[in-house]
């Protein structure tokens, strides 16, 4: 993956898609910044906050909150003509007014809405607030995130999420911003293409990615397998390996 170039343009998160769309670019969001600390790309990072002040970092991040409760959908690359959108719908989304990520994390709510933003489920606290930590070069107890409160949520539902620090030196994580008001930088990614993760061989599937081995086999040899199972004895399969790159 590689963080594009940006200009010194100030534009709104509905500005800046249609200019990467127009670009032909994918918008950088949360989950490719995820990445890029994940790859230890420092380059990236240290580029990347230059654009947390003066102003703040607008990702293609959008979360789309609920008028009457606190559900929100969370969608990335929001818009995009270049890459498909995910979207991901959440029961609750905290108010934070502001909350420190410790605080965020020790909630179950909370730990749901932060792996939303990065678009990981199986992110741990620890790999979350290391990720936080990588980025702005802030000690933990100096992020903080915002959210809006129920009767601005009711008052706009669509915003964007944006990175930036502040005067006293703390870096947040805003779910606040309002996605047609003032604007801040935005950045493209070059998304490498996807490796090959899966081989098949003899109808059998190595999957790499998830380290498993999935043999489609006749119900008698499955049935002799787990026979030998339960005597505690080896099974050995014979197998002439042929992969197939799909």
């Amino acid at each position: 993956m590689k963080l594009l170039v940006g200009d010194s343009q100030y534009r709104t998160q509905e500005q800046a898609i249609d200019h990467h769309n127009e670009r032909k670019e994918v918008m950088l969001g949360l989950p490719h910044i995820f990445k890029l600390c994940k790859g230890n790309n420092t380059e990236a990072i240290e580029s990347l906050r230059e654009n947390f002040d003066p102003r703040w970092l607008v990702t293609s991040t959008r979360i789309i909150y609920s008028k009457n409760n606190l559900s929100a959908k969370i969608i990335h690359n929001a818009d995009s003509t270049v890459t498909k959108p995910t979207e991901i719908n959440l029961k609750e989304i905290p108010v934070c007014r502001p909350t420190y990520i410790k605080e965020l994390l020790d909630t179950e709510l909370g730990l749901e809405y932060i792996r939303a933003l990065i678009n990981n489920k199986k992110a741990t606290k620890e790999e979350i607030i290391n990720f936080f930590v990588t980025l702005s070069g802030k000690k933990e107890k100096n992020i903080r995130f915002w959210t809006p409160s129920q009767s601005s949520r009711n008052d706009k539902q669509v915003r964007s999420v944006v990175l930036y620090f502040n005067v006293f030196v703390r870096f947040y994580v805003s779910g606040y911003g309002w996605f047609g008001g003032s604007g801040g930088f935005s950045r493209g990614v070059i998304i490498d293409s996807a490796k090959q993760s899966k081989f098949f061989s003899n109808k059998a599937i190595f999957d790499i990615e998830e380290e498993t081995i999935t043999i489609p086999m006749k119900k008698t040899l499955i049935k002799e397998i787990e026979k030998k199972q339960s005597q505690k004895k080896k099974v050995r399969i014979k197998w002439d390996l042929k992969t197939k790159l799909t």
